[in-house]
């Protein structure tokens, strides 16, 4: 249900203006934020466009926008969001789009900006979250503590409030608190124990982080169990088993994460550290190259250049392919979208 609040906000603000809209119009806007709130962003992307031929149904961009998002095609989400402000300036649910389209994008700070701006007509938690994980993306960590705490102080306690607890346990790690983040880890997974994602961060950022692999295997196997194309946790549980000595098996695990998700730049990270600790840099710097392609510079920091110039003089600058080879295309996956989880 992402993002219910605004949308209720938004379809009260244009209340006086949904008056004169027709019957037929109100109830295929009710049925592409259903859509929307189950998932179904392709659905409701036809819904939109039919409403937004002939004479557009203002309306619609904003909902258009949250299914471009959840696609990743934020430039067309961004366009979408801007023509929803221009009918309805200042709206919530317009800025809310064009900051994740921006995110998306890595304009990272022109997002923080613009939820700041949403934070004033329509506070809450879910608004919050989101600055929180702008905020993990510049590398303020302390800045995304504020704004889980915040979220916190008002979110109450319950299923919905794991997914802060999560992020404030990942911001802890990042800093280098240990204790607070197994902590913070731990709540998530009591508040939301049949959300992979809770198991997933906190095998990475509880356990593999601060070195613990062994038992971080054991979280991504759980993860895993309540989701078996977890492309995230299958590349964790690689790193993981690569770290314990089992390279092969690594890399298997690793490799299903590529299958699942092209076009996470960590996949490549991987096998190309891999590659390059096992005397291959020939095979390794094409790695590097689709990790550099595919955003890791913008999502993880500078990590992956530094590596390409101690290790890749004279490589050719081999671009990544618009598909991996050999990897199926998947809807969900056939653009680049922000990272929402541990690598």
């Amino acid at each position: 249900m992402r993002w219910t609040t605004l949308a209720l906000l938004f379809l009260s603000v244009t209340f006086a203006a949904a008056q004169a809209r027709d019957a037929k119009s109100l109830k295929q806007e009710r049925t592409a934020r259903a859509l929307l709130a189950r998932g179904k962003a392709y659905k409701a992307l036809r819904i939109c466009d039919a409403r937004l031929g002939g004479t557009p149904d203002p309306v619609f961009y904003a909902i258009r926008a949250d299914a471009w998002n959840r696609i990743g095609e934020h430039e067309k989400a961004e366009k979408d969001a801007r023509t929803a402000l221009v009918a309805f300036p200042g709206n919530a649910d317009g800025l809310f789009q064009l900051a994740l389209a921006e995110q998306g994008q890595g304009g990272f700070d022109s997002a923080a900006v613009h939820l700041q701006q949403v934070l004033a007509v329509a506070p809450s938690p879910d608004v919050r979250y989101q600055l929180a994980q702008v905020y993990v993306l510049r590398k303020d960590h302390p800045a995304a503590m504020r704004s889980i705490d915040e979220a916190l102080a008002t979110a109450g306690d319950g299923p919905s409030t794991a997914r802060l607890h999560r992020v404030k346990g990942e911001c802890a790690a990042l800093m280098g608190d240990s204790l607070l983040a197994r902590q913070e880890l731990d709540r998530a997974v009591a508040l939301g124990p049949e959300d992979p994602v809770n198991y997933n961060s906190r095998g990475y950022y509880g356990q593999a982080y601060f070195g613990h692999h062994q038992a971080a295997i054991a979280d991504y196997d759980r993860a895993l169990k309540l989701n078996p194309n977890y492309s995230y946790a299958f590349n964790n549980r690689g790193w993981s088993w690569y770290k314990l000595g089992q390279t092969e098996k690594g890399i298997a695990d690793i490799e299903r994460a590529r299958r699942r998700k092209v076009f996470n730049p960590f996949v490549y990270r991987n096998l190309g550290v891999i590659a390059l600790e096992r005397g291959d840099a020939a095979k390794a710097c094409p790695y590097f190259r689709q990790a550099l392609d595919y955003g890791f510079t913008a999502l993880y920091g500078d990590e992956v250049e530094q590596l390409m110039a101690a290790s890749c003089k004279g490589q050719p600058a081999q671009k990544a392919p618009v598909q991996a080879p050999n990897a199926p295309m998947d809807k969900k996956d056939a653009h680049p979208a922000p990272r929402t989880n541990a690598p």
